[in-house]
Parts: C-alpha cells; sequence; structure tokens
C-alpha cells in the first residue's frame, strides 16, 4: 500500500493512471500527452507506476501499451479509504441528527427565511468629534477594543479583541479567548484618514449583502464623520431600528467619549486614557 500511496503523490503519475484507465495507451501517446515534460521524464514515471503495480505494460511489435492494473486502488480503497469513508459517513450522520435535534429545540424554522421577501436597510448617520481626522481614523481602525464591546459582540463573554486590518482585503474579526472568533466584514477601500469601507453581513444574521462606509472631513475645529450602511437580505422589520440605535451608541457616544475624553467602554476598557 506504501508503494501504491507514493506512487500516486505525483500529479503526473495521477493523470497517466486516469489517461490509462480510460483506456490503454502507447508509450509515445502519454509522452505526446505531457508538453512540459521530456520524453525520458514520462517514462520515468510509468517505471514508478509499473513498480507499484498500477500500471501492466504489453509490447506490440515495436509499440508498448499501457494498461491499468485496478488490483492496487482497489486494495487501497477496500483497506483504507472504505474504513475512513464508514467512520465519516457516520460522524455526519450523527452531525446532521444533533443539529436537527437543537434547531427543534430552539424552536427555530430556518425554512420560514426561505420564501420570505427580500428588503433592505438604508442607514446614514452623522458624528462631529472633536479631534483631527487623523486621530478618529485611528480609534476607527486600530483602537476599537477601546470603545466597541458589548452588547455589540459575536461571541459574548469569549470576546477579548476586534482586529481591524486596514488594507484592501483586511479583515474586521472579533477575536476569542481561544485563538478562535468571527469575521465581521472585509476590508474594500481604505484612503487613510479620509475614508474606510467594509463589506460584509457586520452581524445581520440573514443579510444576504451589505456594505458600511465611514467618511472622515475637516469641520470647524473637529472632524465629521460620516456613516452610511445599506444591506439588502430576508431582514425583520426591526433591524434596521436595532443598527441604526446601535450604531448611534457606538459612534456617537463610544467612539466620541473616547477620543475626546479617552473614556474606555469598550472590551478593554479598564482605567481611562487621556483626552486624544
Amino acid at each position: 500500500m506504501d508503494a501504491t500511496w507514493k506512487a500516486l503523490a505525483d500529479p503526473v503519475r495521477r493523470r497517466i493512471v486516469e489517461m490509462v484507465g480510460d483506456r490503454p495507451r502507447t508509450t509515445g501517446e502519454l509522452c505526446a500527452a505531457f508538453d512540459d515534460l521530456t520524453r525520458f521524464g514520462v517514462i520515468k514515471h510509468l517505471g514508478v507506476l509499473k513498480d507499484a503495480g498500477l500500471i501492466r505494460v504489453e509490447k506490440r511489435g515495436r509499440e508498448r501499451l499501457n494498461r491499468l492494473d485496478p488490483g492496487p486502488l482497489r486494495t487501497l480503497y477496500q483497506d483504507w479509504l472504505r474504513q475512513v469513508d464508514v467512520t465519516w459517513a457516520d460522524r455526519l450522520d450523527r452531525l446532521k441528527r444533533l443539529a436537527e435535534q437543537r434547531q427543534r429545540e430552539q424552536g427555530m424554522n430556518e425554512t420560514a427565511w426561505i420564501g420570505a421577501p427580500l428588503a433592505s436597510l438604508h442607514i446614514r448617520q452623522t458624528i462631529d468629534i472633536a479631534a483631527p481626522r487623523a486621530t478618529v481614523f485611528r480609534a476607527l481602525t486600530e483602537e476599537l477594543s477601546a470603545w466597541w464591546g458589548a452588547p455589540y459582540l459575536l461571541s459574548g463573554a469569549d470576546a477579548v479583541d476586534l482586529v481591524l486590518e486596514p488594507w484592501p482585503g483586511g479583515a474586521f474579526k472579533e477575536v476569542t479567548s481561544d485563538g478562535g472568533g468571527y469575521v465581521w466584514c472585509l476590508v474594500e477601500q481604505v484612503r487613510r484618514d479620509r475614508l474606510l469601507t467594509l463589506s460584509g453581513r457586520m452581524g445581520m444574521r440573514h443579510a444576504l449583502a451589505a456594505n458600511v462606509r465611514f467618511e472622515l472631513e475637516d469641520h470647524d475645529s473637529g472632524t465629521r464623520l460620516m456613516l452610511e450602511h445599506g444591506a439588502v437580505g430576508r431582514l425583520d422589520a426591526t433591524t434596521e431600528a436595532e443598527f441604526s440605535a446601535g450604531w448611534a451608541d457606538l459612534l456617537g457616544e463610544r467612539l466620541k467619549a473616547f477620543v475626546e475624553r479617552g473614556e474606555r467602554r469598550g472590551l478593554k476598557g479598564d482605567g481611562d486614557l487621556p483626552p486624544q
């Protein structure tokens, strides 16, 4: 079995097995099928397959015909893969039963959402903060855990940090004490100290698509932060009200208090910082 595994470890040899499994092939046909290999290279791969018992070679005049010998593959399946297949089939069946039981216990009928009509939300908010744009942008991207916390967490008491990677493709994620966590959304666009755009469900379980935009501009002696949050999905009537109130609290109360007065009301909220 070890020889069979070793022979099948190479993608070229797996392709040869597929080809001769379809029908017997001459050595010339097999060599012509691999433009990036020399004839010597293909013949070397054929030798490995022959030594493993996967290929039988017949001479027909001046040609050599390569046929698949299914014996080693049958042994591999019966002695190893079939056991793995049976084990995982049992595990998946138990997982399915457990999920269905949890669904019944929690009274959740997910199928009701399948036929629910699509709805959209669009939230706009403006917050004036007495601090430079650079300070507000840093709080939005590097100091989230100082002002973002319960009840706006996906993992509850297990959450230990919030991280936003401020570059295109970066993640806004919640990190838990066991090293796991959740990705809230991904960064789409960044213009430092001016613009941050995120794409993702942002905790909306039944959102199909969502986008959050933070735009910063100079205003009087500080910064005007403009939020736009749009989403489309199978959203109920209370979703927009709940998220609108949540943003007002997070940005208009917590972020503003942290930037202007150093008040921490987030995951890392012990003690106060001096005003920024």
